[in-house]
């Protein structure tokens, strides 16, 4: 350690005692000139005056050197305590470590009683594993027991006789419409039913006709021209007749597409009465899933949107995604495990019934598919899912709880109690773990003892640090 010492006045050592030296070399060279002559115009005062200056200022700088002498004695005196103190540091810190005893397949320590206190030893055991691929899935409708219905014809929409959640029977209506073509139906119906009547009328009058005419031409009254004219006035009578009943029953079977029953459609035909409200019925039982009407509005024939979804809630189906780099993991009959928000302590179960052909072009995801029961109706369309695939048959091998490894980068590490009361560091392999227990594919057996609480501080103890 160096020291910089300043004196007392401000300047360094070594600039006084420059500055001595040159004052005593004056001093030597005016000794041996002599005693100086006063000058003209100079008094004798001012020569003393000059002698007593140069004395004190010779003793100020005797001072000064004194004071740095005493300045420089204590700070060697301090860095010589300073030494001594760091010497003494330093003896107690390296103090012996415990031994640590390293073999080529790893390390041994042989823990104090104190510190066997911290320790906590577990046997290893052998548990079930199951491989499983975890992914995101949703409730759907089972689309092979539900259909959308959407309105045959246009109109405006009168009354509503279902809403969301109910439960329906097989042509219960649903909904009805003030339809302009129920209008022109009804009208056709009434225009082929007239028709009838006509065609009717003119086959009986050609029947009185064609009797009369034969009558008079076997009592010889009549020329054989007048029969064979009502003869065949009756043939077209009865032709008129045929085409009055087809059209009629083209009229009776647009009624009963538009959703008019055998007796609505008497009731009209004896009455005549014109009503353009057409119910639409539901054409299977279930429940009605969604209901995209309301009272007063518009709906028109061919609309791509459904006015009611109607469906049997009694299966649903589990749809999930799978990545588009575990697609081989996937195939028909897995097992399916999944939980719903509704109910997290639930598990569901079911197995893949089908696999998409092809992946999503914007997600990247290939969909599988289960179907569910749901008897109880505790899932709902459109529910969110925590989907588990099971990949194959559970896998018993030796289990460790996690908090007994050791990871270093990629390596894993255990440490294993032996019985001449050492413990030691062991590598291991590990393969599946159900969040508690970790499989121990290689480096370990069931029934060792292993180390579970404290296996750090032994980590630590043991490499030194």
């Amino acid at each position: 350690m160096r020291l910089r010492l300043e004196a007392v006045g401000g300047k360094p050592p070594r600039a006084e005692r420059q500055e001595r030296s040159r004052w005593c070399a004056r001093a030597s060279a005016r000794a041996r000139a002599g005693p100086r002559r006063q000058q003209p115009g100079e008094r004798s005062e001012d020569i003393v005056i000059r002698r007593r200056t140069g004395v004190r200022a010779l003793r100020a700088i005797g001072w000064r050197a004194q004071a740095a002498v005493i300045v420089l004695a204590l700070g060697i005196g301090a860095v010589g305590a300073t030494t001594w103190l760091s010497s003494h540091q330093v003896g107690k810190a390296t103090a012996p470590m415990p031994v640590v005893t390293t073999k080529p397949d790893g390390r041994l320590y042989r823990p104090k009683d104190a510190e066997w206190s911290a320790l906590a030893v577990r046997p290893v055991v052998e548990h079930a594993f199951s491989p499983d691929y975890a992914t995101e899935g949703k409730i759907l409708v089972n689309e092979d027991r539900s259909t959308p219905i959407f309105s045959p014809y246009a109109g405006r929409v009168t009354r509503l006789f279902a809403k969301a959640g109910d439960a329906i029977q097989p042509g219960q209506p649903l909904f009805v419409v003030e339809a302009t073509d129920m209008v022109s139906a009804q009208n056709d119906f009434i225009a082929a039913a007239t028709g009838m009547n006509k065609a009717r009328s003119a086959l009986e009058l050609a029947q009185i006709t064609e009797k009369r005419s034969r009558d008079l031409y076997d009592a010889k009254a009549a020329p054989l021209k007048d029969l064979q004219q009502a003869q065949a006035m009756l043939i077209a009578a009865q032709n008129d007749m045929r085409s009055a009943d087809t059209a009629l029953e083209a009229a009776r079977n647009r009624l009963r597409i538009l959703g008019r029953s055998d007796d609505d459609i008497r009731t009209f035909q004896g009455s005549g009465r014109i009503n353009p409200d057409t119910p639409v019925s539901a054409p299977l039982g279930g429940t009605v899933v969604a209901r995209k009407v309301g009272p007063g509005q518009y709906v028109s024939a061919g609309a791509g949107d459904p006015v009611f979804v109607v469906g049997d809630l009694s299966t649903v189906w589990l749809t999930a995604y799978v990545r588009e780099t575990d697609i081989g993991k996937v195939r028909l009959g897995q097992e399916v495990a999944f939980t719903v928000l509704a109910y997290p302590d639930r598990v569901f179960r079911s197995t893949v019934d089908y696999v998409a052909a092809a992946v999503d072009p914007v997600s990247r995801r290939l969909m599988v598919r289960a179907t569910v029961d749901n008897g109880d109706g505790l899932l709902k369309p459109e529910m969110f899912a925590n989907v588990t695939l099971r990949l194959r048959p559970e896998v018993v091998a030796a289990a460790v709880p996690k908090e007994a490894l050791i990871y270093e980068g990629s390596a894993v590490h255990a440490w294993v109690a032996r019985h001449d009361g050492a413990i030691e560091l062991r590598p291991v392999r590990t393969g599946l773990s159900d969040g508690r227990l970790v499989e121990v594919t290689d480096g370990l057996r069931a029934g060792e003892q292993i180390v579970v609480r404290g296996s750090l501080f032994i980590d630590r103890l043991a490499s030194g640090s």
